[in-house]
């Protein structure tokens, strides 16, 4: 694959990234390097750029600094999000179409360095404060297409469970228009969105703001549009090893604001447990647990 496809996005947010900084001339040939090279600079290590750029990796890392990041692993995790977000299906496939003697491993690799990743970069403070608002809000929408209503699914079901009124708006998007136009700043909505967005979950977000609705944001990328009226993001990793986007650490994402949820009134989630435990028993719905 050409190192150059699909670099306009990478390039935009670059040339943004560095408007005002004052960047050395070693650290300019570094730029020219992650601006031609997109796919290197998504991949590849600091040495791999120092090389190309005739530099060294001090310089490499320093310029990651400049540009407002902690370093080089901050810095690449967010331009390989927009790199791929620029890629079709087909060209995200054929990055990942490597000699690989397990496809299923190489899964299972990718999504055990992204929970890594996550574990790192995830403020526990941003998850206490998303649950607070969950629990003071009159209610919650979940506003997620597509697969990306995998992870919104799991947070509506521990939520309702642990005594809070969350929904989750996916499929039907008249649905979606409906319960948006009734939105108050009482509420919240808390939208998830990985790799390529949705046009409708971008809307209905934008529609919820100029509502005064306070905009929860799990997403991939930090300059993703659906975080923009956000008052508090999380970005998860969201690479995998196919053509489609691994949902593993936004369902741990969303996992840990319910665990967080729920820990915030325990006598209430006690309760609302328990009374979740009555009606399945009640229905019958799941198979009887055997007997000591």
């Amino acid at each position: 694959m050409k190192q150059e496809i699909n670099s306009a996005t990478v390039t935009e947010w670059l040339d943004i990234r560095s408007q005002g900084r004052k960047l050395a001339a070693r650290q300019l040939q570094v730029m020219g390097i992650l601006r031609s090279q997109p796919r290197l600079a998504s991949y590849g290590s600091v040495s791999d750029i120092a090389e190309a750029a005739s530099s060294n990796a001090s310089t490499v890392t320093r310029t990651a600094q400049t540009l407002g990041f902690k370093g080089w692993a901050d810095f690449q995790f967010e331009l390989r999000s927009r790199y791929l977000a620029s890629l079709s299906a087909v060209e995200v496939a054929a990055e990942h179409n490597g000699n690989v003697s397990s496809p299923a491993q190489a899964a299972l690799t990718t999504d055990r360095s992204s929970l890594a990743h996550l574990e790192r970069t995830l403020d526990p403070d941003t998850v206490h404060a998303i649950a607070q608002a969950i629990a003071a809000a009159k209610q919650t929408l979940i506003i997620a297409a597509g697969s990306y209503a995998v992870p919104g699914k799991a947070l509506e079901h521990n939520a309702v469970i642990a005594g809070y009124n969350v929904r989750l708006l996916d499929a039907d998007v008249a649905a979606l228009t409906n319960a948006i136009a009734r939105l108050t700043p009482n509420d919240l909505v808390i939208a998830i969105s990985l790799w390529r967005v949705y046009d409708s979950t971008i809307r209905a977000v934008d529609i919820a703001h100029n509502l005064g609705t306070p905009i929860i944001s799990i997403t991939d990328n930090a300059g993703s549009p659906v975080a923009e009226h956000a008052a508090h993001r999380i970005v998860v990793p969201s690479e995998g090893a196919g053509f489609f986007p691994s949902l593993t650490a936004a369902v741990a994402a969303t996992q840990a604001i319910a665990v967080e949820l729920a820990s915030l009134d325990r006598i209430r989630s006690n309760q609302s447990i328990a009374a979740s435990e009555r009606s399945w028993e009640q229905m019958r719905i799941m198979h009887p647990r055997p007997t000591a």
